[in-house]
């Protein structure tokens, strides 16, 4: 029994670890009037990125630094049209170069009066030298940015007044911490199990796993309140896990 417990646990912390999403939330780097930025990195089984910055003009950050450090990983708007080039590494201090392999996906790039709007994903290790590897747990996160001077793409000095540098932490994504509070009763459990999910969601996907990881049940469900039938369970250990359509949590459910 102490390996199927042992199976049951590690199985359990998968889940929850890879389920889950971690977030800076959005990150004002500069509030300069018609020249702000923002950030927000949301970290899961992935790395999506949300940057903003103003729309005449180049502007970038960089990941894991406090200055332009030999070796820095960076994301560059380059131009005002499609951005072939946006995965950059700084050669120390001067203008990124583009990295010859681009790791970053753009999911949209758009223009909303004078603020760009960039929507960009990427894998958290993608095994280039040159890309920053994010944690999949929380941590703290050096940001540098920069932008250009004036109103153009030339990747000329921006000066001392159109760059800083900040530390970001991440937390757990709201949502993922709401879903986590779902009630599961009785447990341990003879027969019926009572699931009660938070507010906020509209469709909740239920899988029961068995102590050997195989899938034994799934239900779906758009109530707050559902039941299901053990009484047909060996006794034992199983994982209940409760997805939506972005976020999931597992809970550990004893049958006696």
């Amino acid at each position: 029994m102490k390996k199927i417990t042992y199976f049951i646990y590690l199985m359990f912390i998968s889940f929850n670890t890879f389920g889950q999403t971690y977030s800076t939330g959005t990150i004002q780097l500069t509030n300069t009037s018609g020249l702000a930025m923002t950030l927000r990195l949301d970290i899961g089984s992935e790395v999506n990125m949300i940057l903003t910055g103003p729309a005449d003009r180049w502007f970038s950050v960089g990941f894991g630094a406090t200055s332009m450090t030999a070796g820095t990983d960076v994301v560059l708007c380059h131009t005002n049209s499609t951005l072939t080039s946006f995965d950059r590494v700084l050669p120390g201090f001067a203008a990124p170069t583009v990295d010859a392999t681009q790791n970053w996906t753009i999911i949209s790039n758009t223009v909303s009066g004078n603020v760009r709007i960039i929507t960009a994903t990427r894998a958290l290790n993608t095994g280039d030298p040159n890309d920053y590897v994010f944690s999949s747990s929380p941590s703290a996160l050096s940001i540098i940015w920069a932008r250009a001077s004036a109103n153009n793409y030339s990747l000329t000095y921006h000066g001392g007044a159109n760059r800083g540098a900040t530390a970001v932490n991440f937390t757990l994504n709201s949502d993922d911490f709401a879903l986590s509070q779902f009630k599961m009763y009785p447990n341990p459990a003879k027969s019926s199990v009572n699931l009660s999910f938070p507010d906020g969601f509209e469709k909740f996907n239920i899988k029961i796993y068995d102590q050997w990881g195989r899938i034994i049940n799934e239900f779906s469900t758009n109530d707050k309140n559902f039941t299901f039938n053990a009484s047909n369970y060996s006794s034992g250990s199983y994982i209940v896990k409760v997805e939506t359509n972005e976020n999931s949590f597992s809970k550990i459910l004893i049958v006696e």
